[in-house]
């Protein structure tokens, strides 16, 4: 089993998806002020804190509907989806998330778990190329092509380039069709360089009477650019064979809107677009962002402004030129270190194999270079935060004078495309348990995708570890029908909020509601505000070890969890069991089992190589991407 890794960080403070709302929001504000014509009338302040207020409106509008009912009919669902294709995205979303480590060696040995070898790779990417390997499997009869999403500013460059150009393919079913235009020249360049190892590589499968599967693949930037590489590749494949149609297939992780409608609907008979519940890349549409646009400008704002105003000038006006700018700028950089360290753990297994040092060190260049973006958002969201006390105040209230579209209009405005995502799109969606707890095929114009929705994991459902969570979940229920899905242990737990229990620094604090799922390990707590997403604390893979511990003054029935090292800065959860000693027992154990790598019962089936002598912590790199 590959359990991922994440940091521990106290739950009572911090959700362990994501440093925090404003943050996430901040990152996404700049993303789209950076990228989308129609949001330039506010500053990254401004539709960070319009994001806000539409978020709270959502929020409230989802308790009044009863999220928990979403096992109901999905609008827009045109189909089940099954075991057996749930577990292929488990297997192929290992391949995909292999694509962010830096070092060949690393790449070779998380490829090896799934029976697959390097043909070819290309590590760093270029303006419009991005990173790729091409690897196969003769024992399997496959040829994976990977194309890796945004892990630098170069990659983010592409991302921006989100205007509409002629595919230009031969295709008869693509003739005419638009396409993402950053997205569109990365896969022409990579096709243009790199097409002809790709051709050989499925030619020495047919030299021995063989037909490889072929499957292009990808997450976020790459998966746009592995949908359009797959129809370019399926029009030169055919050239190369005669004529005959090719046999590929392309399965894409966070598709962002990438083609027209007409090659959304051409691309479903070999394209599978996998989404995660409110993915906002995947809803970041020039349409989409200019229904956001007009949400911001149509909220009734002035009732709950008129509430905060007063606090906002007084208290959140210092705050957010003192706190939100320097505290922002602290956490996104504490966030990109976080991520470092992350993955340094998930290394750390895999030198135990022979990697030695140079596991941390392509750890750490891969982490920093995804967490660059992430923070470089952030960073440009707390500088507008900072005004944004009397700047949204005044935005808002002359919402009238705003530039009207229709005068914005430019001469380019007849040409505008509306991008989709493209093929047969599974959307994965969560309950309070988790992601992946129900899932449906939509179409590409289902509601859900018409519009970015705002809830507290729209950003996190865009990393490689919530659509991991999802599958996993998706595949325990269906490999085990007839059993529920239930949490192994739940209830209440109290958690020290400070460093020393036993000298008084700090306090406990009551959790209620507090689980722990067979199938994962890690420790969940739902959301106070009524959110799907719950916050999180990973405890596998990441070397923990969890012990009963007495703490002064408090009785018996304490668990601390820690690192085992010689860091004397590691981070320590201390947990107390309210509930007494059969209750202890059975958090005790289940923590235990969370901290040791080992899943529970149901699990979902094991989708690597059995043949393969695999270390017990995963070092398969989690794929955090943003604009």
């Amino acid at each position: 089993r590959q359990p991922p890794a994440r940091d521990m960080s106290m739950i009572s403070k911090v959700s362990g998806y994501a440093p925090g709302w404003m943050e996430d929001y901040g990152t996404v504000a700049s993303a789209l002020h950076s990228n989308y014509q129609s949001v330039r009338g506010f500053s990254v302040g401004d539709l960070t804190v319009g994001m806000t207020y539409l978020w709270d409106d959502a929020r409230n509008q989802r308790k009044a509907s009863q999220p928990e009912r979403a096992d109901k009919p999905y609008p827009g669902t045109c189909g089940a989806v099954h075991k057996d294709e749930a577990d292929d995205f488990r297997r192929l979303c290992i391949a995909v998330d292999a694509s962010y480590l830096t070092d060949r060696n690393e790449l070779a040995a998380a490829l090896k778990t799934i029976g697959h070898e390097i043909h070819d790779a290309v590590q760093k990417s270029t303006f419009q190329e991005p990173a790729f390997f091409i690897s196969e499997s003769q024992a399997r009869n496959e040829v994976f092509f990977v194309i890796r999403g945004t892990a630098s500013m170069k990659d983010a460059l592409t991302d921006g380039d989100c205007a509409a150009e002629d595919l230009n393919s031969a295709l008869p079913e693509f003739a005419g069709v638009k396409a993402h235009r950053g997205m569109a020249k990365s896969a022409h360049a990579l096709l243009d360089k790199h097409a002809s190892k790709i051709l050989k590589c499925v030619e020495m499968f047919e030299l021995k009477k063989k037909k490889p599967r072929f499957v292009v693949l990808g997450h976020s930037l790459g998966a746009g650019t592995a949908a359009i590489a797959s129809i370019l590749l399926k029009e030169r494949l055919k050239t190369a064979q005669g004529g005959k149609t090719p046999g590929i297939e392309c399965v894409a992780f966070a598709t962002p809107p990438c083609l027209d409608e007409k090659g959304c609907v051409a691309s479903e008979s070999h394209l599978k677009s996998i989404v995660c519940h409110d993915d906002v890349i995947v809803r970041a549409s020039r349409q989409n962002v200019d229904d956001l646009f007009s949400r911001i400008q149509e909220i009734n704002w002035k009732e709950d402004f008129s509430k905060d105003v007063n606090k906002l000038h007084t208290v959140q006006a210092a705050k957010a030129a003192s706190v939100t700018l320097a505290s922002m700028q602290k956490s996104a950089v504490s966030a990109a270190a976080s991520f470092a360290e992350q993955a340094k753990r998930r290394m750390a297994s895999s030198a135990k194999a022979g990697g030695g040092n140079k596991n941390v060190e392509a750890a750490k260049a891969a982490a920093g270079a995804a967490a660059s973006v992430a923070a470089a958002g952030a960073a440009k969201a707390a500088a507008g935060a900072s005004a944004l006390a009397g700047k949204f105040s005044s935005m808002l209230s002359k919402k009238a004078s705003a530039p009207d579209a229709k005068e914005e209009a430019s001469e380019d405005d007849a040409d505008l495309v509306d991008l989709f995502v493209p093929g047969k799109i599974y959307h994965f969606r969560r309950s309070a348990l988790g992601a992946g707890t129900y899932a449906s095929v939509i179409r590409h114009d289902a509601p859900t995708l018409a519009r970015i929705e705002l809830s507290s994991s729209n950003v996190e459902d865009h990393t490689l570890v919530e659509y991991r969570e999802a599958l996993d979940m998706f595949s325990c229920q269906m490999n085990n029908v007839g059993v529920k899905m239930a949490p192994e242990v739940e209830g209440t737990l109290e958690i020290y909020d400070g460093y020393a229990p036993d000298y008084g620094v700090g306090s406990w604090k009551e959790a209620p509601g507090c689980f722990i799922m067979p199938h994962e390990l890690c420790l969940k707590r739902p959301d106070k505000e009524g959110e799907l997403m719950p916050l999180k604390t990973e405890l596998g893979g990441g070397g923990y070890v969890a012990e009963k511990y007495e703490f002064k003054g408090k009785g018996p029935w304490g668990i601390k969890i820690e690192v085992k090292s010689d860091d004397k800065k590691a981070k320590t959860l201390r947990l107390y069991v309210p509930g007494g000693e059969a209750e202890h027992a059975k958090w005790l154990a289940a923590i235990q089992r969370c901290c040791d790598g080992v899943l529970g019962t149901p699990a979902p089936p094991d989708v690597t190589e059995k043949e393969v002598a695999k270390p017990k912590k995963s070092f398969v790199f989690g794929g955090h991407s943003f604009f």
